[in-house]
Parts: C-alpha cells; sequence; structure tokens
C-alpha cells in the first residue's frame, strides 16, 4: 500500500458509520482530520526543537490514531514508530521520520478528498 492509498477495510468501517449516523459522516471525520494533522505535526516539529520528548510521544500517538481512523496506514505505521521510539531514538531519525509523515500529509489529504466525493452529505 503507498503512502496515500486508504485501507479498504477501515473504509468499510466509515461507511457503516455513515449507514448509521446518517449523510455527511464520513465528511465530518475527514474535514476532521484535514483540520487537525497539520497542527499535531506542528507540534511534533515544536518538541522535537525542544527536545520534549515526552510531547513528541503524545502528539505521534495522537496522530496514529487519528490516521488509523481514516485508513492512512502508512502515515499511521510512521506515527507509531515516531510514538514507539520518541524516549531512545536519535534527534536525526526522529527529525527523518516526522519529515516522512510530514511528506505523506499532503497526497493523504488529496486521497482523502478524492474519496470523499463518493459519499455526498
Amino acid at each position: 500500500m503507498g503512502s496515500a492509498e486508504l485501507d479498504p477495510r477501515t473504509w468499510i468501517g466509515l461507511e457503516y458509520l455513515e449507514s448509521i449516523s446518517g449523510p455527511g459522516a464520513i465528511a465530518e471525520v475527514v474535514q476532521s482530520y484535514a483540520q487537525d494533522a497539520p497542527g499535531r505535526i506542528a507540534r511534533l516539529k515544536a518538541a522535537l526543537a525542544a527536545g520534549d520528548r515526552d510531547t513528541l510521544k503524545r502528539q505521534a500517538h495522537d496522530l496514529k490514531s487519528n490516521s488509523a481512523t481514516i485508513g492512512a496506514t502508512a502515515l499511521s505505521t510512521l506515527s507509531a514508530r515516531i510514538e514507539q521510539e520518541a524516549g531512545t531514538a536519535s534527534l536525526a531519525n526522529l527529525q527523518a521520520w516526522i519529515q516522512g509523515v510530514e511528506a505523506m500529509l499532503p497526497q493523504v489529504l488529496a486521497a482523502l478528498e478524492e474519496k470523499v466525493r463518493q459519499y455526498p452529505g
């Protein structure tokens, strides 16, 4: 699965959510992610710059979970690595992984925008 591909199994769950919550539920989840994720990445970068590994771990955890919720598996997996390694990895490795997450986000957002068009709400 490429960095911008969305997990089809996750989307089955999101379709179920839409079926019980009504039209617009998927769009709401996607919009919330699109508004939240850039700020989380900015906070990851700020925590790294400040050497605040606890905040780095918390922000990576939230980004991991939120990315998994919308099916962005590659972004979630890399965020999980940051979370798991926040306390012990070198700053250079953490920086490279954060840059990877930052590079993936526009692709994921574009894939989400395309996908959500299938669900008029």
